[in-house]
């Protein structure tokens, strides 16, 4: 006889689905956060690049390399100046524009249940 638990299994929260981009495809470079800094490109051993990128530079994926929890990486080229090196898949976006800012909600405050009385569900006559 199999015995089936008639516990549910705990909710999954979904992660963040990571960009994935294809090689030759043209993406925009992305600077998380308001900084004016330019973004740093590395080389093959992970050490800081000559060139760096502005926030909405255009480049051309050459390659990709998958870094586990690191997150991936990829090998861009920005076709004005021939400049290339690595960038995190999260210092890219798809679109030249930046894309507005995530509004954060403030919470709703939970309104009570009512029955037919008009009462709060629960309570006493």
């Amino acid at each position: 006889m199999r015995f089936e638990s008639s516990r549910q299994r705990g909710i999954v929260s979904p992660r963040a689905t990571p960009m994935i981009l294809a090689v030759g495809q043209r993406a925009f470079v992305h600077h998380p956060g308001d900084s004016t800094y330019p973004v740093a490109m590395t080389d093959d051993q992970g050490l800081p690049a000559a060139a760096a990128m502005r926030d909405g530079d255009e480049v051309e994926i050459l390659a990709w390399r998958p870094r586990g929890s690191t997150g991936t990486r990829y090998r861009v080229r920005r076709p004005a100046d021939g400049a290339n090196g690595w960038l995190a898949a999260t210092e890219l976006r798809r679109t030249a524009v930046r894309p507005a800012p995530a509004t954060s909600e403030a919470p709703s405050q939970p309104s009570p249940r009512y029955f037919d009385t008009g009462r709060p569900f629960g309570s006493r006559a």
